[in-house]
């Protein structure tokens, strides 16, 4: 890519990201007494715009970006379900290519029975070495949950770090995926080393990329290991800048 190509995509996703924040500012402004709230705890669910999708929470918009930013296509709410126990559920993403549903929590104790309920409805009953189906196995169902944060006083690749620099490190990292398989067996995230995708697998997936159809993937990571950054929005968070260090705070 020419470095004209690099500006032009700069400004595009600079655009882009100015228009998103006013039309979540306007958003959120419409909003009177009628305060949605996350169904699972008592925070405030903020509606966030993001490439032109309105999200029901900033968490949500988060997840937007976190899945654009490891190649994966995604779909926001495409489909309600009729669960086997009668019970309608609307997950929040479709990862089209990779044929998984992924429902976004907040903190507290969030409630993820319809979550798991889809997941066994969902998942395939093929010998796991004689799948036939277009996904190995079923579609899966990933729970995700807010991110890890990063902290480098803990990890010994910082050791050698000024604390000045971990101070800055921990501001501008957008912390760990965070994510739970419905499956009962083990499961994994992994990236494509033909398509460059970022998946999740297990089972009869390892064989191939859901996406490509690829040779074998790269190292499986699995739930409490960190690897794969979430991508914060704070231009849509209410605090557009955050200074670099003490300075730039202080000027």
């Amino acid at each position: 890519m020419t470095e004209s190509n690099d500006w032009l995509s700069w400004v595009a996703q600079f655009t882009q990201d100015c228009a998103d924040r006013e039309a979540t500012v306007n958003l959120r402004a419409a909003r009177t007494s009628d305060v949605e709230r996350d169904d699972q705890t008592t925070i405030e669910a903020l509606p966030t715009v993001y490439r032109d999708t309105q999200f029901r929470s900033l968490l949500e918009a988060c997840w937007a970006a976190t899945l654009d930013s490891l190649h994966i296509t995604w779909e926001y709410e495409p489909e309600t379900f009729t669960l086997p126990s009668g019970v309608k559920y609307l997950p929040d993403f479709h990862l089209t290519e990779i044929g998984v549903w992924l429902e976004v929590k907040g903190p507290g104790i969030p409630r993820v029975e319809k979550a798991y309920e889809l997941g066994e409805m969902l998942a395939c009953d093929c010998p796991a070495l004689a799948c036939t189906c277009r996904w190995p196995g079923g579609e899966m169902v990933i729970v995700g949950h807010p991110p890890m944060p990063i902290n480098p006083w803990l990890d010994e690749a910082y050791g050698h770090w000024p604390n000045r620099a971990k101070s800055k490190l921990v501001r501008n990292h957008g912390g760990f995926i965070r994510w739970t398989s419905t499956r009962r067996h083990n499961s994994w995230m992994t990236r494509c080393s033909g398509c460059g995708r970022a998946t999740w697998v297990e089972g009869p997936r390892l064989r191939r990329c859901p996406a490509c159809g690829g040779n074998p993937e790269s190292q499986l990571y699995r739930a409490f290991e960190n690897h794969f950054e979430f991508v914060r929005l704070p231009w849509l968070s209410g605090n557009a800048t955050q200074p670099d260090d003490e300075d730039e705070a202080a000027a």
